[in-house]
């Protein structure tokens, strides 16, 4: 944090997206966005994300003379919030919603890097995703359920799941198919703030985690399914093989332990494949 005076106030100010306020970074999450996209980069939008950067109100803000040097050094100066990304997990850790005609529900973001996140929820993730990130076919409803699928409720038996040998350091109630694509429909009124703290931080875990494990996602083949349900499809494959039980099972296995078991098999192949070839008389 560094200090910046105004003629007699003066404003703490964040140096980097860690030191933002929950409020500033629900405001300001979209900004390397705008970055991304030069039509977006106007002097409107840098003046708002300038006013939240300050934590300025409108009123005042409105009525802040600056001379040409001022801007300019002031832009320098948040200029990092349009050409760097949050790292880690976001300072919103859970929120409050209320959808038409329900009570208010609690939800609660999985843990950084996928840590408590299962195969199946991951799967599902990736399959929403996809679908509202189709290029040809955008499907805007599909980050609702993306969200609904990462963001749940915490289980009603948490305190006592806390105490158990299968505690995972999970609060969040185990991921429902059918529970999802109704708290999907809720979450359509959930504040755009919020939807876009929840699509960055996906995809900066995703990102990290289809680089960790990027061998098994590597082939120049064309997918079989378009729409992400070859995730699903991925895991049905495993479960054949009954390394980790059947498919309910799979399901349920930590998203990372499925995986680097998977990479492990498919980097053992590929050394067998190798030794095979050296072997044979030339």
């Amino acid at each position: 944090m560094k200090t910046i005076e105004f003629g007699s106030k003066t404003y703490r100010v964040a140096e980097n997206w860690s030191e933002l306020t929950p409020d500033q970074y629900k405001e300001l999450i979209m900004c390397p966005r705008l970055k991304a996209d030069g039509s977006f980069e106007t002097l409107d939008n840098e003046a708002a994300a300038c006013r939240a950067w300050l934590g300025m109100s409108p009123k005042v803000w409105a009525n802040l003379q600056l001379a040409h040097w001022q801007w300019g050094q002031l832009r320098s100066q948040f200029g990092w919030l349009f050409t760097t990304k949050p790292e880690g997990k976001p300072p919103v850790s859970s929120f409050v919603h209320k959808g038409p005609g329900r009570r208010a529900v609690n939800f609660h973001l999985p843990a950084d890097g996928f840590a408590d996140t299962t195969a199946v929820e991951l799967s599902f993730a990736n399959m929403a995703y996809l679908n509202f990130a189709n290029p040809q076919e955008p499907t805007p409803e599909a980050l609702d359920q993306l969200i609904a699928t990462l963001c749940r409720p915490r289980r009603a038996d948490w305190r006592k799941f806390q105490k158990s040998n299968n505690w995972n350091g999970d609060v969040r109630e185990p991921f429902n198919e059918s529970r999802m694509v109704a708290r999907a429909k809720d979450l359509a009124s959930l504040d755009v703030s919020l939807k876009l703290v929840v699509l960055d931080y996906f995809e900066r875990m995703n990102n990290q985690f289809l680089e960790q494990y990027g061998e098994l996602f590597g082939s120049d083949r064309q997918p079989r399914y378009g729409d992400g349900r070859g995730w699903v499809m991925l895991l049905k494959n495993v479960a054949k093989e009954s390394h980790f039980g059947d498919f309910d099972k799979v399901c349920q296995t930590p998203a990372h332990l499925l995986f680097a078991s998977m990479l492990d098999d498919l980097l053992d192949a590929q050394d067998a494949e190798e030794n095979a070839k050296k072997q044979q008389p030339s």
